[in-house]
């Protein structure tokens, strides 16, 4: 046993060195008779020391275990980016950055830090505060979400009103109104990754923290301003931009981006069929939709025609978005805490239309309220239900011949077409070639330019997907920075990653669609995924590239 090997790891992950030989016997394949027999000890003792060891990397299985061992293994032989365990890459980020000004009490400052720090704690976010009354929050470091963005405007929303309210309560004063500036940023900036995803904690770059800090000087009182990049994301992922908007809003109107009547939807192509479980839903052919798939696929679009059906209809409509922490964002629930008022107030109704959008973010306490109140259903209601697959809801046996599970996959090239909205022409065949049949990347991709390929929206979906799934960086970074399929052991050579846990590797990147092994070599199946991969981890891009300040 190579006891220098471990050293770091057992520092890293507080393993003992026992518990680390455990570990790397269990990698090799031994079963707990042999691990006791190589080391010397009792059957008991070791499965003492894999308990301890699934405990401190919080994992359920030996699978799960052997899967992780690489995230601490020594790169320093590695290509420099990911030396001391490290990889320094760039990544898709929202700035938001608040400062209060005005004559206010030091329990008013300290209550906007305090906001602002619960912001982060709860949010997978980063609060630097500059001074008291003056901070910024960094969304995206440690994990990228589509509806990171929805947050943000959220998070902008309750610090203003908290303050307000707290000035208004307890000080009573109109010449101590607090005068609030703030500014959104939106592009990459230069992390150190942990190589499964998300920031160390060791480095970030601060060029779109000057950025926000130099547009904030801009921005009028009370008013939040937007740079091109915000304003970008922000339609790439179907907030409303008011009609008359210019770069900033008012704190007080920030809600109105957070409607779900998207004004700029083009017509409905390419999902005519499943348009079709919309229709017979709302015609009370059955009481609930469970609708699935992966991020760009067009989830939000069906829900959105389905809410302009049901208003149509003069059926009560309840929209609600699921952000990232957990939280609900809703035009006619502002705010909103739990699930519990909307369904009290569904119950007064004898028809209603209930969406619940990206409901993969629900945590635990929230799904098990939901899953409640489908299973007692009240009569004349219907549900859409929308996230990211597989979702699972505990529906008794009685109640499911009354639901629906349907599925969105991937756009065929004459439905891309037709979604694009183009003739037929060789740019529009290499578009839709690119899209792979996900309308978002095609929508996106129709916004590209020679010195702009990939927009930051797509970045973001991409980045996402992966965090989310915790799949290993360096060895998409391995197989993106080689001009050809990578043969197995070529990422021996580049990884310095035992055979047996790469092949698990690629298996899972396989499963979730991200890269294909075939006859001995390892490539991804989508090139836009590659382009990606390739930037956020290049070194010699330029710093005018999109999204990047």
């Amino acid at each position: 046993m190579k006891t220098d090997e471990n050293s770091s790891m057992s520092g890293m992950i507080g393993l003992t060195a026992r518990q680390q030989q455990a570990l790397v016997l269990m990698q090799q394949g031994k079963a707990n008779k042999e691990i006791a027999k190589a080391l010397d000890i009792s059957l008991g003792t070791v499965k003492q020391h894999l308990a301890a060891v699934f405990k401190k990397l919080n994992v359920k299985n030996r699978t799960m275990a052997v899967a992780r061992l690489a995230e601490f293994k020594d790169q320093s032989r590695f290509n420099p980016i990911f030396s001391q365990e490290i990889l320094i890459a760039r990544r898709p980020a929202l700035v938001l950055s608040l400062k209060i000004e005005g004559q206010l009490s030091q329990a008013a400052l300290k209550l906007f830090d305090t906001y602002m720090s619960d912001i982060a704690f709860g949010n997978h976010a980063l609060f630097i505060s500059r001074e008291w009354g003056d901070g910024t929050l960094i969304f995206g470091l440690k994990r990228s979400s589509t509806q990171y963005i929805r947050t943000v405007i959220q998070a902008a929303q309750r610090v203003f009103y908290a303050i307000k309210a707290f000035i208004t309560q307890h000080l009573n004063d109109e010449a101590a109104t607090p005068v609030f500036t703030g500014a959104l940023v939106a592009g990459l900036t230069q992390v150190s990754q942990n190589r499964f995803g998300g920031w160390s904690g060791e480095s970030v770059g601060s060029n779109l923290l000057t950025c926000a800090y130099k547009l904030r000087e801009n921005a009028q009182a009370n008013c939040l301003i937007f740079d091109a990049n915000a304003s970008s994301v922000i339609q790439a992922f179907d907030l409303i931009l008011p009609s008359n908007f210019s770069n900033q809003l008012a704190f007080s109107k920030l809600h109105y981006l957070n409607g779900w009547n998207v004004s700029h939807d083009t017509p409905l192509v390419g999902r005519e069929k499943e348009f079709e479980f919309i229709k017979a839903l709302l015609a009370k052919d059955y009481s609930a939709l469970f609708l699935e798939g992966e991020n760009g696929m067009g989830k939000s679009r069906l829900c959105r025609e389905a809410g302009r059906l049901a208003i149509q209809a003069g059926c009560p409509l309840f929209y609600i978005h699921i952000l990232p922490s957990g939280g609900f964002e809703s035009e006619h629930f502002q705010h909103l805490k739990c699930l519990i008022q909307v369904f009290y107030d569904l119950k007064t109704k004898n028809k209603g239309l209930l969406i619940i959008d990206d409901a993969h973010h629900l945590i635990t306490e929230s799904k098990t309220t939901l899953t409640h109140f489908l299973n007692n259903l009240p009569k004349g209601l219907q549900v859409i239900i929308s996230g990211r697959r597989p979702q699972s809801y505990a529906i008794n046996e009685a109640q499911q011949a009354a639901y629906r599970l349907l599925h969105l996959g991937r756009m065929d090239d004459v439905a891309i077409l037709a979604f694009i909205n183009k003739p037929p022409s060789a740019a529009a065949t290499a578009l839709v070639k690119r899209a792979r049949g996900i309308p978002l990347f095609a929508k996106e991709l129709l916004q590209s330019t020679d010195e702009n390929p990939v927009s930051l929206a797509l970045m973001v979906t991409i980045a996402s997907r992966i965090d989310k799934f915790k799949i290993d960086w360096k060895l998409l970074y391995c197989v993106a920075s080689q001009d050809k399929p990578v043969s197995l052991e070529q990422l021996v050579t580049l990884m310095h990653d035992d055979l047996a846990y790469i092949k698990a590797a690629i298996k899972q990147t396989e499963t979730l669609g991200v890269l294909t092994h075939q006859s001995g070599t390892v490539s991804f199946r989508h090139p836009l995924v590659q382009n990606v991969i390739s930037y956020l981890f290049g070194s010699n891009a330029t710093a005018s590239a999109r999204g990047e300040h």
